[in-house]
Parts: structure tokens; C-alpha cells; sequence
């Protein structure tokens, strides 16, 4: 009972004094990009609220990007946030989506998660645009992959342990000689295993 009743004081104290109280600085996750048309990239990325705290802990989600990764100053359109799994022990699981728009065809660029309040930026992370359409002057390398939840007692006794795991393994020493990843579908699973 004692516990219960400090759990709901340290959940209320945010609200009463009216000022963001951190307990844990929250990361963003599960960073991932998305083609969005010819000039534009989606970005989205999950963030695991505290104990308690069921509020969206970025009510405007910014990613910042450019071509210099020492100075950017382009700035993302807002797409969406949506949450999940509203656990009073686990917090609520928020995603988020924005959309880098008027890029420039196979180009460098650099981008940052801003954070805010109790959400701490993310590194500077980068990726190369897309080629324009019909452009071939050198070929384009697609890897292609899905669905790698396929561990568990079963899974482990069919394929082996960690399979998901030795997937990525392998993908990630092709990395240099891959333009794009197409992963179409099955990313993350309700045991909290997700593939990054």
C-alpha cells in the first residue's frame, strides 16, 4: 500500500509543480528510415516513457538534418505520434514519424533526433538519398529481408539460437557494398525483441 501511494506522489509531481521533473533522461529507439516519394525520407523512432508516465514526452517531434553533420539547419515536417502498451509499471511505449522533405538525388545527409524536456537527442545519424528515377549511371545494391521473429523454443530448435540475431550479423559485414535495405515487414514483436 505504501508503495503504491509513492508511486502516485512521484507520479503526480510533475503535474503539481508544472515543471518537467525527470527521473530517467528517455532515449530514442528503434531509429528507422522510410522512402517518403522522390525528394523525401521518413524518419520514425520509438521512446519508452517512465514509470507512471503516460503523457506524450515529445509533443513536437524535430528531427534536424543537412548535409554537414557540423551544422544543421533543416528542419522535419511533423507526421504523427501515436502510443501503445499503456503499462502502469512499464510506461507507454510513443512512436514517432516525420518526413525530410526536398532532398537533393543521391546525396550525404546528416540528421538528429532534437530532444526535449526529458528526451535526450539523438546522435548524429546519416544516410545517402535516393538516386533520381531512371538514373544509371551506376547500379543500385538492394538487400532484401522480413519476418526474422523466428526464434523461440521452436524457432531456436529448428534454425538454431538467435537467428534473427545471425541475420543481422550477416547483413551488417554487407554494409558497404548495399545501397538500400528493403525490409518488408515484421520488424518489432510483442516480446519487446525488435530488429534495429
Amino acid at each position: 500500500m505504501v508503495k503504491c501511494i509513492f508511486l502516485l506522489l512521484l507520479g503526480l509531481i510533475p503535474s503539481i509543480t508544472g515543471f518537467d521533473f525527470c527521473f530517467i533522461k528517455l532515449a530514442p529507439d528503434q531509429i528507422r528510415l522510410a522512402s517518403a516519394g522522390d525528394t523525401g525520407v521518413n524518419v520514425g523512432w520509438h521512446i519508452r516513457t517512465s514509470l507512471l508516465n503516460f503523457s506524450n514526452p515529445l509533443s513536437n517531434p524535430i528531427v534536424m538534418f543537412d548535409t554537414s553533420p557540423t551544422k544543421l539547419t533543416s528542419k522535419s515536417v511533423y507526421i504523427k505520434s501515436s502510443s501503445y502498451e499503456k503499462n502502469i509499471e512499464l510506461g507507454v511505449s510513443w512512436f514517432y514519424s516525420v518526413e525530410l522533405q526536398g532532398l537533393k538525388s543521391f546525396t550525404m545527409y546528416y540528421y538528429q533526433i532534437v530532444g526535449s524536456g526529458c528526451v535526450l537527442s539523438s546522435s548524429i545519424l546519416n544516410f545517402t538519398s535516393a538516386p533520381l528515377l531512371g538514373d544509371q549511371s551506376r547500379p543500385v545494391r538492394i538487400a532484401t529481408y522480413g519476418d526474422l521473429g523466428v526464434d523461440g523454443l521452436i524457432g531456436t530448435y529448428t534454425n538454431g539460437p538467435c537467428l534473427f540475431e545471425q541475420a543481422l550479423n550477416a547483413l551488417q559485414t554487407k554494409l558497404s557494398e548495399i545501397d538500400f535495405f528493403l525490409h518488408h515487414g515484421d520488424i518489432c514483436y510483442a516480446d519487446n525483441s525488435c530488429i534495429v
